[in-house]
Parts: structure tokens; sequence; C-alpha cells
């Protein structure tokens, strides 16, 4: 009888014990005994293989061990021994190390079970042998392997194993992109399983099924197989098959553009592999977690997930994949504009991997990349070549979801080669079947690249429909996005059909005395202004992050400040380390990632508590809610054209072409520079202080003829201004604006919002008259800051003071919430590399924009009298992100902030004025006016006085 039937209980037990226990291998066993402890030991490996992967590297070792230690003088024994030693070590490799030494193990299995006359043994090893000369992309070898394998098994009666070898050759087909003859190997693997009864590899011939059908846009037949993979797993306890179903249904869910639901589903799995130790899965997950990343624009993350990805799978030898992330990596670089040739060759070693190894669909998606990169470098005619030649590739491969991916390429070369008919109706075709398989991010794509063409016909009311189109299919995909981050960059990649429709509002007729014209150019302004924001203001339960929530990440923030305090030192003595800056970006790069991931599996219970903004603003409330004498200015920007929406109680009013952008980007340059001048210390130039103030003058004067005289006949009667700036105007201080005869702060209350939404909330959000402060005060940075919160403390009738050790990060959450008013007088630094890292900086670290979005503030009012506390990086569609924004998401109905530091005396001399109006009862508008007023008589410089800037409203 063989010895692998001598399966005694107790060779089971004592394997069991091997494993989970760490039990010693006992002494004194004989050598049936060992032999049955060895195939006990392998029974175990191959249902761990499905079920705890972690455990493979374990049960290959103690056989490794039990083999080395067997009887000598037994040669027959051991070399069976051996063999189960080599076949297992074999299968722990394709799961933990790399495919060549997978290869190499299992090969000596086969060796040491044909020697022994075990053909029937030898023929179940080559089965793995497959798996692993597949992943290693020697198709043709893995395939006769394949054949000849099943043919054997088959003569020896071996269903069970030959369904197998049937599935194996399914997924190494599909590997090869031949998905009809993958489906026939499944339905052949699926007959032999069911014939044997065998539930696990039921399960994973239902998975490589659905994945076909899936390559092949089969979408609904895939989610069926797919629902009764993971059903089938669950019932029969085969819990390392769910991650491989979540990932797969993520997969199609990117396919179809539910975003949410493939970025939640894909970081559930990979943390599921990474608890079972699946290495190779886990790589893989998040190489699919970047493509996600790279489909909602995050495409520095996807970057640099994909670096990543392209070093993992080298490292285990996986050059199909490799080749994967390789292009993907070149998209990604694409995107971020970096050069040219660093782009050819990531593109080019992807072409040359996906060659040798056979993989038409990877040569064609390469096509398709170099075929986007020549349309973003307007090279069109290329751009329809390459494109073209996609498109059919993967058509002859049934790959239809690519085949329209590749067709809106063409579509838009066509059009920008002029050929307007063609490309029309290639993109109405392709609409039609992204349809058909709900791809909703093609059919988005379609429905912009027709109103692009009805435009180039100059229909341009024609144009507004398959514009309005998109912009619903894009809005519901946008919504189901976990944190603004997300929806953001998202939103960023789709502006095109925003901007066309806001072009289309801004060159209507207007009729003379309707202010309907200048109504639509506002409200189709607002609908991609600021909307981030927004969103966030109007749900207070969402959060970008939380508070450090494992060791791990406490680890990381502590380790995060030291190399803040070591660079800030070697700073001081006049060094610098490149290392430390690096370790401490990859760190931040990792904490923000660690919060993302957090968020998307959250979000997978829908528990990610993402809200829409998505009805039109409201133009009558907004002039319901501005009193007379109140106007609100919204200028926009669009096709090098500044123009401005100004908003009173009686009117909208439209002013085009006020000024070249251009000439206004220069005039706020030559205004900062003017205003800056005193920034290194203004003692050593008092002397030229009168000069200095003239020149300043000239200034702000130039830029006020472009950006504000062109406006003044609307604002007669303005007493209250409120700005909704855009991008650059951002950093103007407007109160220093001067007219020729006066500065506007001399003229008006004013302040600043993000958006004409966001200004509207703040209206119904008055802060409460100031009765209590929070202050701080740290002074290991800002010399003067704690003399500074002692005087501002004396202001009011009741103070918590955080000053000395007491100015931590915890002391401060916890004091913040009963504060009126919230006082920071600390070193505040902008990070334009990274906005979420600027930070407020207390004795034990920096308080980030992350930290200060996660306070619960009362309706109050906080003054961060911090440097460049109120800079911030205004992107496209002018979402803002700095500090401002994280104090208002946290509750605050205003925010004062500086532009560029100020000199702590005359910070307090600031402060002197502004606290006492404040506490009269007048609004935070009037008391910055009247402080900025009365620092004007003795310190004329703007430099001085105009440095804080009111945010959130009057």
């Amino acid at each position: 009888m063989p010895a692998q039937e001598i399966h005694h209980e107790w060779a089971k037990t004592l394997a069991e014990a091997l494993v989970t226990a760490s039990d010693a291998l006992p002494a004194g066993l004989t050598n049936d005994e060992q032999l049955a402890l060895g195939w006990a030991l392998k029974d175990l490996a191959i249902k761990a293989w499905s079920a705890s992967p972690i455990d493979l590297p374990k049960i290959a070792n103690t056989l490794f061990l039990l083999s080395e230690t067997h009887e000598i003088g037994m040669p027959e024994t051991t070399t069976e021994l051996q063999a189960i030693s080599a076949w297992i070590a074999g299968i722990a490799a394709l799961t933990t190390a790399g495919m060549t030494d997978a290869t190499l193990h299992l090969a000596k299995a086969v060796q040491h079970f044909r020697s022994l006359g075990q053909n029937a043994n030898a023929a179940h090893t080559q089965v793995s042998q497959i798996v692993a000369l597949s992943m290693l992309g020697q198709h043709s070898e893995a395939t006769s392997t394949g054949v000849a394998t099943q043919r054997e098994l088959l003569d020896l009666g071996e269903f069970h194993a030959a369904g197998k070898v049937s599935l194996n050759l399914g997924n190494l087909f599909c590997r090869q992109n031949f998905y009809q003859d993958a489906l026939k190997q499944y339905a052949e693997a699926g007959t032999l399983f069911e014939k044997t009864n065998d539930h696990n590899w039921q399960v994973m011939t239902q998975i490589g099924a659905a994945n076909a059908y899936e390559a092949i846009g089969n979408f609904d037949q895939a989610l069926s197989m797919y629902s009764r993979a993971i059903s089938h797993a669950r019932k029969h306890g085969l819990y390392a098959h769910e991650p491989v179903v979540q990932e797969s249904i993520a997969l199609l869910h990117l396919a179809r553009g539910n975003l949410r639901d493939a970025l939640s589903g894909l970081e559930s799995a990979r943390h599921r592999y990474e608890e079972l130790g699946m290495a190779q899965n886990v790589a893989n997950a998040e190489k699919q977690l970047a493509d996600t990343y790279l489909a909602v624009k995050l495409v520095p993350e996807a970057l640099a997930l994909f670096d990543v990805a392209v070093k993992r799978f080298r490292d285990l030898e996986m050059p199909v994949e490799q080749a994967w992330a390789q292009a993907q990596r070149g998209r990604a670089m694409a995107a971020l504009g970096r050069p040219a040739e660093e782009i050819s060759n990531a593109l080019h070693e992807a072409s040359t991997l996906f060659a040798s190894q056979g993989v038409s669909a990877g040569t064609a998606m390469v096509l398709l990349a170099r075929a986007e990169l020549a349309l973003s470098m307007n090279n069109a005619e290329l751009a329809g070549q390459l494109a073209g030649d996609a498109a059919k590739m993967f058509k002859r491969m049934d790959m239809l979801a690519d085949h329209a991916q590749a067709n809106v390429v063409l579509a838009h070369a066509l059009l920008s080669c002029g050929n307007i008919d063609g490309a029309a109706a290639l993109f109405g075709a392709t609409r039609d079947l992204a349809y058909e398989l709900k791809l909703s991010s093609v059919q988005v794509r379609c429905q912009i690249g027709l109103g692009l063409a009805l435009v180039e016909r100059g229909d341009m009311l024609a144009a507004k429909r398959p514009f309005q189109s998109a912009i619903e299919l894009f809005e519901a995909q946008r919504e189901a996005l976990s944190g603004d981050d997300l929806r953001h960059a998202f939103l960023v990649d789709h502006l095109r059909p925003y901007e066309a429709l806001l072009r289309i509002a801004l060159l209507a007729p207007a009729e003379p005395t309707s202010s309907s014209q200048a109504s639509e150019v506002l409200i189709q302004l607002e609908q991609f202004r600021a909307r981030a924001l927004g969103e966030r203001l109007g749900n207070a339960h969402e959060s970008t992050g939380s508070a450090p929530t494992d060791a791990v990440e406490q680890d990381l923030r502590a380790r995060l400040n030291w190399l803040y305090r070591r660079a800030e030192r070697l700073l001081s003595e006049g060094e610098s380390n490149q290392t430390l800056l690096n370790d401490a970006r990859q760190i931040e790069f990792d904490l923000l990632e660690r919060a993302r991931r957090r968020r998307l599996t959250n979000a997978s219970d829908g528990s990610d508590g993402s809200s829409s903004d998505r009805a039109d603003l409201s133009v009558s409330a907004l002039q319901a809610a501005l009193a007379l004498g109140d106007v609100l200015v919204e200028y926009g920007v669009l096709d090098g054209e500044l123009f401005a929406c100004v908003v009173t109680c009686d009117g909208v009013f439209l002013k085009r072409n006020v000024a070249r952008w251009l000439d206004v980007v220069d005039g706020i340059r030559s205004a900062r520079f003017q205003i800056e001048t005193l920034r290194t210390g203004a003692g050593a130039l008092d002397q030229h202080l009168e000069l200095l103030v003239r020149r300043s003058r000239v200034a702000q004067q130039r830029l006020h003829d472009l950006i504000w005289a062109p406006l003044s006949s609307l604002l007669t009667h303005c007493r209250r201004v409120l700005i909704v700036p855009h991008e650059q105007l951002g950093a103007v201080p407007f109160a220093a604006l001067h007219d020729g005869k006066q500065h506007l702060s001399q003229r008006f209350d004013m302040a600043v919002a993000p958006s004409a939404r966001v200004a509207l909330r703040g209206f119904g959000r008055h802060p409460v008259l100031p009765q209590h402060a929070v202050v701080v005060g740290e002074s290991s940075r800002l010399q003067h800051a704690a003399t500074e919160a002692q005087f501002v403390a004396g202001l009011f009738a009741t103070a918590t003071v955080l000053t000395g050790a007491d100015a931590n990060v915890a002391a401060l959450r916890e004091a913040s919430p009963s504060a009126d008013v919230l006082h920071l007088a600390c070193h505040g630094q902008f990070r334009s590399d990274n906005p979420m890292f600027s930070a407020l900086h207390l004795i034990d670290g920096p308080f980030t924009v992350q930290d200060a979005e996660l306070l619960r503030l009362p309706q109050g009012i906080v003054v961060l009298s911090a440097c460049e506390s109120g800079i911030a990086t205004a992107s496209k569609g002018d979402e803002v992100f700095g500090l401002v924004r994280a104090f208002l998401i946290a509750g605050s109905a205003r925010v004062v902030a500086s532009l560029w530091p100020v000199d702590d005396a005359v910070t307090m001399q600031f402060m002197a004025a502004f606290y006492p109006a404040l506490r009269s009862g007048a609004t935070a508008a009037a008391a910055l006016r009247s402080a900025q007023s009365a620092l004007m008589k003795t310190h004329p410089h703007p430099f001085h006085w105009a440095a804080f800037t009111l945010y959130g409203g009057w």
C-alpha cells in the first residue's frame, strides 16, 4: 500500500500541532510514521493554499526539516519525503517568493516522483508547475506542460487533478487574452470538479470564468459568476477566495466607472491579502488601487504606487504584471507632464515585456497610451493612427470595454484634425456601445466629445444638451467618492463640460435691462468653484482624516516630528539635509495614504458620510441675503479673459473683459513684490520708508486699475464687499488696492469667500458675540508669541491661556470647543508642495491642516496670528487648500489670517484695535477695517496693516 494512504489520525493531529502550535519535530518516529507525517503535512499545505496561505512557509520549512532528519540508509523513503518537501516548497514560493524558485522546487519534486515510479504524483506536481511557468511568462512551455499533464491524468483516471489542469490552462489563456479558449477550459474544469465534489476548486473555476467574461465586456454574466463564487466560498469556509472575488468585482466596478465601490473593494481585498500573507496578491491589489487612483486623477499618489508595484513585480518575477504596472506608470508620468524621455522609456519597457510574453492586450494598451500622449502634445494625426491600431487589436480580442476607450481617443484625434462628421459619428457609436456595456466613464467622455463637435459646427444651443448629460453622468460618479481629495481631483479632470457651458453663457446675447445672462454666468461658474469645500461645509460629519488610531501611525507621527525638528535645527545652523527632507516627505505621504485607505474601507459600508452639492446656486437667495449697500464680487477667468459677476440686493451684473489675465498675474506679482520689500525687517529700511510706501502705492494702483476700476460704476453706493477671487487673486490684499486717492479699506468693509455658495452659507452663520477666548502663544519659535497671548487674553472677560508647555496639541483640542474666539499666536508654515501639511507649530509639534479639520469649533472667530496662515494653494476649480479652509471646515464662522509674516510688536497694536471693536459688537469686517485704519496712521506701509484678511463673510 502506498505510504501516502497510511494517514493515521495521529499524523494529521501532529501535523496541525507542528504548524499551529509550533511544536518541535518528535524524535524516534519510524520511517513509515515519518512518511505518513510528510503526506499529512502536504494535505495541510494544499488546504492552506486556499484557506490560510500565511501558513505555507511554516509548513514548507517543517517538511524540509523532516526530510533532512530522515533516517539515513532508506534512500527510497528519503527521496519520497524530499519530493513532498520540494512540492510544497514550490507551492509556498508561488504565494510568497518568486516564480523561478517555485519552478525549481517543483521540477525537483517531479524528478523525484518519476524516479520512484510515482507518475500520478509527478503529474499532480506538474499542475502547480503550470501556474509558475505561466506567471514567469513562459506560456508555450506552460501550455505544452498542461496539455501533456492533462492527458496523463485522464489516462490515470485522476479526474480531479485533470480539472486543476483545465483551470490552470484557462488562467493561462486569459493571461494571453484568448478568452474564448479560456472559457472552454473553465467549463471543462467545472464539470470535473462538480463530478469530484470539490468546492474549493469549483470556486476558483467560477472566479476564472467570471474574469474572462469581464474581459470581453459581458459584465452581467461576470457579476453573476462572481456572486456564485463568493456565496459558494462563504458556504464552505473558503475564506481566502473572498478577497480574490472582492478584487475582481472592484475591477468590474472600475471598468464601469463605479469608482467608490472600486476603491473600497480593492482596499478591502488588499487588507485581507495582507492578513493572509499573500504577497503576490497584495502586490496586485496595490497596482489595481493605483489604476483606480489614476482613473480619478489622484495622479501623484498613483505614480508613487506604480513605482512600488514595478519593483515588487520585478522582485517576485512576475513579468506580465510588471509590464502592466510599467505601462500605467508611463500614463501617470504623462498626466503629470514629466519629460517625454522618461515617459517613452517606461512605455518602451512595458512594450518590450508584453512582446516577450506574447500579451497582445498589453501591446494594444501601450499603443493607446502613446496615442493619449500624442493627443496631449497636439499631434492629432499620430494619435489617430495609434488609437486606431489599438482599437482594432482590442476588437479582435473581443475586449469591448478597451475597444471603446480607444475609440474615444481616435474620435478626439479626428475632431482635432477637422473631421467633425467622422468624430461625431464615432463618439455617437461609442456612446451607444458604452451605454450597452454600462461604461459610465466612457459615456461621459463621448457626451463631452459630441458637445465639442457641435461647438465646432457653431451650434452652441445644441451643444448644451450633451454637455449637461456628461455632467449628470459625471456627478453621479463623483458623488459616490469618499473624501474631498478624491472628489476634487476627479472634478479637475472633468472641467471641460463645465467650462463649455460657462463659455456658452458668456457668449449668449444679453438683454439690455435684464440680469438673466449675468445670473446664468454666475450659476455656471459656481458649478465647479470650490465644490469640495462646499460639500464639506454642508456635511459636518465627514472627515478626511482622523487622529492616530494605532501604534504604527503614532510612531510615524513621532518620527515625522523628530525629522521636522532636526531639519529646522540644521537650517538654523546654516546646513540642510536632503535625506531628512526626503524621509519626512515619505512619512507625510504614508500618513495621508493611511487616512485615505481608512476612508475607502469605511466607504464600503456606506459610512463615509459623503454628501452632494449639485443643486444650482440660488441667485435669489443670495440677493435676499444682501442688505442695501452689500455687494458680492465674484471673479472668473476663461480663455485668458478676466470677467466679474457683481451681485447686489437689486440685481446681478456681468462685467466682461475686465482685463487680460496675463496682465493681472503680472500686476499681482509686482504688487506683492513691493509689499514684501519689508519682509526682512523694517528697521534697516526706515530711512527709505517714504519711497517704499510710494512705490507700493503705484503697484497697488496699477492692480486696482486692472481688477477693480472697471467695476467702479457698479460699486457706487457700496459699503461692504465680499470678494470671491480666482486662483492667484486669492493672494491679493484687496484692502491695500489704491484708487489714487485712498485704499479700498478706507471705503469698504471687506471679506473673502472661496465661492458664492460658501458665502451664502456664511451669511447665515453670524459669529456669536465674543465672551470667552482661548489663546495660544508658543514662543520657542516665535519669540513674543506668549507675550501676545497674555495681551490678547487681557482684552476678554474670561480666557483660557495656553503658553509654555501648555501650548500643545492635546490642550488645544481640549480647550477649543469652548472658544468664542480662538487666537493662535505661533510660528506658521505654508507648504505649497503638500498643503495638507501646512501647519501651526506648537510646543510638541506641528498642528496640521488635517488636525485643524478634526476640531469641533463653535460658531465663532479664529484668528491665526501666524506667518503666512492665510496663504493657500488655489488649484483648478478654485479649490483652495490651506489652514483657513481647515478652520472653516472645523466649524468656525469667520477666520482672520495673514498673507505674509508681520512684526510681533505691530501685530499686538493691530490686536489692540481689532478685539475691542469686536467685543463692542462690531462685525468682524468692521473690526478689521477699524484695526487697519488705526495701524495705517502709525505704519503707513501696507506690509504692516494689510496683512490680515477676513474669510467666510462680514
